[in-house]
């Protein structure tokens, strides 16, 4: 009998061990979870950027929460808010069923927002303003589940549409890749080295787990293994990529599968990478743009927008003689032309003009439109399944002095 029960507690022991480690790591997990962040996201969370989702841009401010699997929300401002009426309504609507004051303070504080922007008339009174069942539903959001990323062309902040707060940060970040100070620079080597260790540790954890548990069932020591790898996982570091690791601060080429359905080539600086995403500063970014004709010029991006109006002043001027055309750029950005479309006339054109330059091109007939792209400065991220960095721009300084071999290298490090 004793030999029963010594048996049977000898058995139970280990079990309970391994459970107790299963909580504990589900635990640890779950804390480290929902503090983490995607680290491209993390730099870019709360700024004021445009997110190319399938045929739309979104403008707003990012709120990127923890435990969204990628994930993020775009929120609108000023007279980007859609029905901002019906927003008070109910807000008043709700301070009459509960009586509550909170209701209708937050109405007012609303209200006086939206009059100072030019959002509603300012002649507006709340005590006048009332629900409409059939008046359209407010919206001061865009949220971007995990299951569309894969919708998702880019995440761009154009310095046009920054304010000067925004563009000193921006250079501030930008400055501070090229001279990173020694314990950044230290931090990250850390983060690195430990992130090589992260797949030894989980391997060590899961082969002790299979040492003192021959006898648990295959499906919970699945389990554990599989709640060991992400405790580790997330403790210690996310991808590390060698190659992309001496690319941080410098020019880098990257291929990217762009908006339009185009494979492109777009030079930049490497800020920052993770396993889903690229972030990649002062990129001559080429907006595509569509412009009818029917005796004006209306030109607009090829995508939907919503959040913001683009208002990139007047880029081209059409003068029609005959069966030709003559387009001019009469802004202050270089525009590529590409082509002239009229129903299933096509007329390719391909010339790049710079301000002041113009091209004579022959007019399908009837109205037509006019493909062109417009060239905007940007802080891009994109996400790697539409982006590869195929390589260095520039030169380091330990290269480029071998190959140079007249020049020293410490002279090049003075310049770099």
């Amino acid at each position: 009998m004793e030999a029963l029960a010594f048996s049977f507690t000898d058995q139970l022991t280990p079990l309970l061990y391994l459970l107790g480690l299963g909580i504990v790591l589900s635990i640890l997990f779950s804390l480290v979870e929902m503090f983490s962040l995607d680290r491209v996201l993390k730099m870019i969370r709360g700024r004021r950027a445009f997110v190319f989702l399938g045929k739309e841009a979104h403008y707003g401010r990012l709120h990127i929460p923890p435990r969204s699997k990628g994930g993020f929300e775009v929120f609108y401002e000023d007279a980007a808010v859609e029905n901002p009426l019906s927003l008070v309504a109910f807000l008043v609507e709700n301070y009459h069923e509960t009586g509550s004051e909170k209701f209708l303070e937050k109405a007012r504080l609303i209200l006086d927002y939206l009059k100072e922007k030019g959002v509603v008339d300012p002649d507006v009174e709340i005590e006048r303003v009332k629900i409409d069942p059939w008046a359209p539903p407010s919206l001061v959001s865009r949220k971007v589940y995990s299951n569309e990323l894969g919708d998702l062309w880019m995440i761009a902040s154009f310095v046009d549409f920054m304010s000067d707060e925004e563009r000193k940060r921006r250079w501030k970040e930008f400055t501070s890749l090229y001279n990173r100070p020694f314990l950044k620079r230290l931090k990250r080597k850390i983060y690195n080295a430990l992130s090589y260790v992260k797949d030894k540790v989980a391997s060590a954890l899961t082969s002790t787990v299979s040492v003192v548990t021959p006898a648990v069932p295959k499906d919970l020591e699945t389990h554990l293994e599989e709640a060991e790898k992400k405790a580790v996982t997330s403790i210690i570091a996310q991808t590390y990529d060698p190659l992309l690791e001496n690319s941080i601060g410098r020019l880098v080429t990257v291929r990217v599968d762009d908006v339009e359905g185009e494979r492109k080539l777009y030079q930049g600086v490497l800020a920052e990478y993770s396993d889903k995403y690229l972030y990649v500063l002062d990129v001559d970014y080429r907006l595509q743009m569509i412009a009818s004709f029917s005796g004006t010029v209306k030109s607009a991006p090829l995508v939907n927008v919503f959040g913001r109006y683009l208002r990139l002043g007047e880029q081209l001027s059409v003068e029609v003689e005959g069966e030709e055309a003559t387009l001019k750029n009469v802004g202050k950005r270089p525009i590529k032309v590409e082509k002239l479309v009229s129903g299933d006339q096509e007329v390719p054109v391909n010339k790049v003009l710079f301000p002041g330059e113009e091209v004579r091109a022959k007019v399908p007939s009837g109205d037509f439109a006019i493909h062109y792209e417009i060239s905007l400065e940007a802080d891009v991220v994109w996400p790697r399944s539409k982006a590869v960095v195929v390589g260095l721009g520039d030169y380091p300084p330990d290269i480029l002095g071998s190959i140079l071999g007249s020049v020293k290298l410490r002279d090049l490090r003075k310049i770099v």
